[in-house]
């Protein structure tokens, strides 16, 4: 059966990326570590039992945390540079490669893959032992609210799709935001803490108020507002993980699914945004090595795999299966799980760029979803 084979690969693949300290995201020009990468493959690794890697993963980045509560987004060399022929060190790295600003997501990943791995293995011991810095990483998030409204805001290039200009408050950043919150609550209920417990837990309800008042277009989530609100923008990572993650309610979920099928989201699963950002927003560097439609054109299976869970979460469950099967008979097609694909279904394969492979993100996911969706053990 063409999942089983995918699986097969995906499973393949994602093992491929451990090492004795943690996750590298691919095992080419991605061979270091990056925190958004290795947290969500850590959802994979935990449905084959892979539980140790996400422990050594997990205590990587709590180690490197600075005395701010900030986790280092990647640990290795600068990628710019390197592409440039300059090689430059591996070391924990807190601003971004393309400007001198702090990159946000990871800390709230962090969290969110350390209760992902607590709930999944009980290991109290774990949780007992870094609970306070957990709570740090969380008020590290705090510190970046720098208008007091509860909701993170961020400079350029300082989330997951780390090729667009967008500076303010964004979607995907806020929805990890408010479902770290949610899982704080959960691992000091875990510990029988009820004051902070029921602290994190109002922050959570807070936090999911401001982004539903502040984000809902009537359609679906925008994608990002500074100075003004970017009404036009339908971005997949944030719309489908408030889904997953009980932020949107039903009525709001059926739309935000209705949008995706209009916007062809789900085509060659899945696209980053409807419709395509402006040239002004996409990296120079990005532009320079020829992918300008990185995160504004190409499809990413991770994104797949959300959208497949979101319809899943909907009962939707035809849907989800299939765009579960055009992703395995991608994998199987290629012999591999890729980075980014063109709208053909085709690796990337541009003059000064190629897509990662292995690539433990949407490894993970993806196995992550054929678990949930097809309820395979």
């Amino acid at each position: 059966m063409i999942i089983d084979r995918a699986l097969e690969i995906a499973t393949t693949n994602l093992r491929m990326c451990y090492t004795r300290k943690g996750i590298y995201a691919g095992m080419h020009h991605f061979r270091n570590y990056w925190a958004r990468d290795s947290c969500f493959a850590s959802f994979g690794c935990l449905k084959i039992k892979d539980y140790d890697i996400v422990k050594k993963n997990l205590e990587m980045y709590l180690k490197k945390m600075i005395k701010s509560g900030q986790v280092p987004f990647r640990i290795g060399p600068h990628i710019p540079l390197n592409y440039l022929g300059i090689i430059t060190k591996f070391r924990a790295r807190y601003t971004n490669d393309k400007s001198t600003m702090r990159s946000v997501d990871q800390n709230s990943l962090v969290i969110i893959s350390a209760y992902e791995y607590i709930k999944t293995t009980k290991d109290k011991k774990f949780l007992k032992k870094h609970i306070e810095k957990l709570e740090k990483i969380m008020l590290w998030n705090f510190r970046n609210d720098f208008n007091k409204d509860l909701l993170v805001e961020e400079h350029d290039y300082c989330n997951w799709a780390d090729s667009m200009k967008k500076k303010g408050t964004v979607l995907y950043t806020n929805v990890c935001h408010c479902h770290a919150l949610k899982c704080l609550s959960e691992l000091y209920k875990m510990l029988k803490i009820k004051d902070m417990e029921k602290n994190y837990l109002d922050l959570h309800k807070k936090v999911k108020d401001k982004i539903n008042s502040e984000f809902w277009s009537g359609e679906h989530y925008f994608d990002w507002f500074d100075r003004q609100k970017h009404y036009s923008y339908f971005s997949t990572d944030g719309n489908m993980l408030a889904i997953l993650w009980d932020i949107a309610d039903k009525e709001q979920a059926k739309k935000i699914e209705e949008a995706a099928h209009i916007f062809d989201i789900n085509d060659i699963p899945s696209q980053c945004v409807h419709p395509d950002y402006t040239k002004n927003l996409v990296s120079p560097f990005i532009r320079f090595i020829g992918i300008p439609d990185y995160h504004n054109g190409m499809s990413w299976l991770w994104l797949g795999c959300i959208n497949a869970l979101a319809k899943e979460k909907l009962k939707m469950h035809k849907d989800a299966k299939d765009l579960v099967m055009k992703m395995a008979e991608i994998i199987v097609k290629h012999g591999y799980v890729y980075e980014v694909y063109e709208q053909t279904g085709d690796p990337i394969k541009r003059a000064l760029y190629h897509a990662e492979y292995p690539f433990a993100w949407s490894s993970g996911l993806f196995i992550y979803s054929v678990k949930e969706i097809y309820k395979k053990k």
